[in-house]
């Protein structure tokens, strides 16, 4: 009965094993954790530096969904100078307000689907910025993306050293997972 039991055991750590087996890195020192259980399934599919936002068409309010129009001023306000544009899934407003570059996108019936603020270290919570510096003490940041959707918020973290550069995303509550990090030539 030992004997079975000790073998059974050993089969599931085996397996175990096998499934979270850690790799090693390559000879390219770039680093790639892919565990976003602490991030909601809309932050990981936001579509930073989206392709379609490079071939956005400019309109104007007549030709929006009303719906996003509605939205967006009882979210934001109105007297923005906001910037609507097309893109191949709906539609995106840009504007500027003290310092923070702000992005809001809209499906085509209108709905929400969420905000990129984009500022700079100085404009970064305190809090999270500690985080980040408590771990990558030696990196400067050279800008922050704040990704808002409906389930949640995260930091997207963009920092570099003297031989890295590296894209981090930081969850309000001080996750941080490791999305890029590249090995300057």
């Amino acid at each position: 009965m030992k004997k079975s039991l000790l073998a059974l055991a050993a089969i599931y750590i085996s397996v175990v094993a096998f499934t979270y087996r850690a790799n090693g890195q390559g000879s390219n020192n770039v680093i790639a954790f892919t565990d976003t259980k602490t991030f909601t399934k809309s932050i990981q599919l936001v579509p930073f530096f989206d392709d379609s936002f490079t071939s956005a068409t400019a309109i104007d309010l007549s030709s929006l969904n009303k719906k996003a129009i509605k939205d967006f001023a009882s979210k934001f306000g109105t007297g923005l100078n906001e910037k609507w544009s097309r893109i191949s899934d709906g539609f995106v407003s840009n504007f500027q307000v003290d310092g923070f570059t702000n992005r809001v996108y809209y499906d085509t019936k209108g709905r929400w689907q969420y905000t990129l603020k984009t500022y700079a270290e100085s404009k970064l919570p305190r809090e999270i910025r500690s985080i980040v510096k408590s771990i990558y003490y030696d990196y400067t940041i050279t800008m922050v993306e704040e990704v808002h959707s409906a389930e949640n918020m995260v930091y997207i973290i963009h920092q570099e050293d003297q031989k890295h550069i590296m894209k981090l995303r930081v969850s309000k509550d001080g996750d941080i997972d490791v999305m890029e990090e590249f090995v300057k030539g």
